[in-house]
């Protein structure tokens, strides 16, 4: 299911630039909430579609990447036939998930991809004490068993937003900050899309932006840039915010972070091909 967003405020004789942001891992279109009023200043159409089995409203109990890739194609294949050309994107997992939907999609005319704190591997400092032991739990098969629950910041510098995500999660409604808890099993298959992330970068194709926090808790930025070095340098940019965390989309920084996805999201859809493309 696509998030349904209003349009974007352009005029009557302009033409928007379609965008399309999958969400992190379990998680929901709301953690582009914040995000919308300012991409539609921007004249920007975003789409934040729902993934089957990806997707918190409807997550697998037995999931794997492969399937999260398919399903994300198809997602993906059917608003770019709506629309035309896209620029496609995510945040966190959903980057990572987005990247490989670019690597596969390799005969359709993709202009351009945008990835928002992408999570090539979890090595940030806000990570729980007990996460280097979660290999015990992955030999035992035990992992099922298991939770990453969501705890302060929340990915969250902005203090006012922290306050009400927390009450949210106490309420237990999705958030834009994501789920309250993650199944254990749920992060493996994460762990295992995540080391994909170094050939689909090696492979790129794509003017790609990448757009991370220098103080990211999650996935530090010195992983990012070791990972998207790999790529062609004349495809790649990487833009350093030095007022977030992880959650980019709704903390400080997301009127720059809107700012920078519309300029690269315009100079992409610019040269592309006016048709609508059939993803191979």
């Amino acid at each position: 299911m696509q998030q349904a967003f209003s349009p974007p405020l352009a005029s009557s004789t302009s033409k928007p630039a379609h965008v399309i942001l999958l969400h992190g891992l379990a998680s929901s279109p709301k953690e582009f909430g914040l995000l919308v009023r300012p991409l539609q200043q921007q004249g920007i159409a975003l789409h934040a579609p729902e993934i089957p089995g990806y997707s918190h409203a409807c997550l697998s109990g037995a999931p794997r990447w492969q399937d999260w890739l398919d399903e994300a194609c198809a997602v993906v294949e059917q608003i770019a036939a709506r629309h035309g050309p896209v620029v496609l994107g995510g945040l966190c997992t959903g980057a990572v998930l987005a990247l490989g939907v670019a690597a596969r999609a390799a005969a359709m005319p993709l202009p351009g991809l945008v990835l928002l704190s992408p999570l090539v591997t979890y090595d940030g400092w806000g990570l729980p004490w007990w996460y280097r032991l979660r290999v015990i739990a992955y030999v035992l098969r035990q992992e099922h068993r298991f939770f990453m629950k969501e705890r302060p910041p929340y990915g969250l510098k902005n203090e006012r937003l922290r306050q009400w995500v927390r009450q949210q999660m106490d309420a237990g409604q999705a958030t834009l900050a994501g789920p309250a808890r993650v199944s254990l099993r749920v992060v493996r298959e994460s762990e295992r899309m995540s080391r994909q992330a170094n050939g689909w970068l090696e492979n790129l194709h794509v003017p790609t932006l990448v757009v991370h926090a220098r103080e990211d808790e999650i996935c530090s930025l010195a992983r990012v840039e070791a990972a998207v070095s790999r790529a062609p340098a004349e495809l790649l940019e990487l833009a350093v915010l030095e007022n977030s965390y992880h959650m980019i989309t709704a903390d400080n920084d997301r009127q720059l972070v809107a700012e920078l996805l519309a300029r690269h999201a315009r100079a992409c859809l610019h040269t592309a091909p006016d048709h609508r493309p059939a993803m191979a």
